[in-house]
């Protein structure tokens, strides 16, 4: 089937070409086994959030200008406007029309009534100056459980993330099974893309050993 020389050549490809990206493999198979270990609910946390409630619609739109995006939704029980404009997003109480800064407690309250989760919490703002490690929203509020569970709020109200610890375990070993270690966002780098080349061609010349191999037999 092969002549000796060209066994001897594939058999040195797939060796050396095997040396370079074994620990790759190594990584994707061990973070695939990561990724499918736990359902996606308990990885993002959506196992532990309660359905919002049922809105009671308010009489008029606010007098608005300007405005690319408009959403009736409900702050802790109350009819609130979710504005999107030039200036951004904007909270706006629906009844009397005036803006709606969200406050480090009504952040707490807001994770204590989207989840299910209880305890003592720390509340900290995410900002450009101290942003979250694992969200990607520069403005909010971080609720911190004891069980280390992070409830994101955004400046809108709303329950951006939910962070478990198993979350932050899956987001590393995505970030190495996807090649990218910084952003862990780009499935298409080119160094992800070579790697997969490469290896490619090991499972290829491994096989045309093995039949090779049986061949003979």
């Amino acid at each position: 089937m092969l002549s000796p020389r060209t066994t001897r050549t594939v058999r040195w490809l797939h060796l050396w070409t095997g040396v370079f990206v074994g620990i790759q493999i190594i990584l994707w198979v061990a973070s695939g086994l990561v990724m499918v270990a736990r359902p996606m609910d308990a990885v993002r946390g959506t196992d532990v959030r309660r359905p919002p409630p049922a809105l009671s619609v308010p009489a008029g739109l606010p007098a608005l200008k300007g405005v690319e995006k408009l959403e009736l939704a409900s702050l802790l029980g109350k009819p609130v406007w979710k504005l999107t404009d030039g200036q951004g997003k904007r909270l706006i109480d629906a009844g009397s029309g005036q803006p709606i800064v969200i406050t480090a407690a009504q952040a707490e309250a807001i994770a204590r009534a989207g989840t299910t989760l209880a305890g003592p919490v720390r509340v900290n703002a995410v900002s450009p100056a101290n942003p979250a490690s694992d969200w990607r929203e520069t403005a909010g509020y971080r609720v911190e459980f004891a069980d280390d569970v992070r409830v994101y709020i955004t400046s809108q109200g709303e329950i951006g993330a939910v962070r478990t610890p198993w979350w932050r375990f899956y987001d590393l070993f995505w970030g190495l099974h996807i090649m990218d270690w910084q952003d862990r966002e780009n499935t298409h780098g080119p160094v992800i893309i070579i790697f997969t080349l490469l290896s490619l061609g090991v499972v290829l010349t491994g096989a045309l050993l093995t039949v090779r191999h049986f061949w003979r037999r």
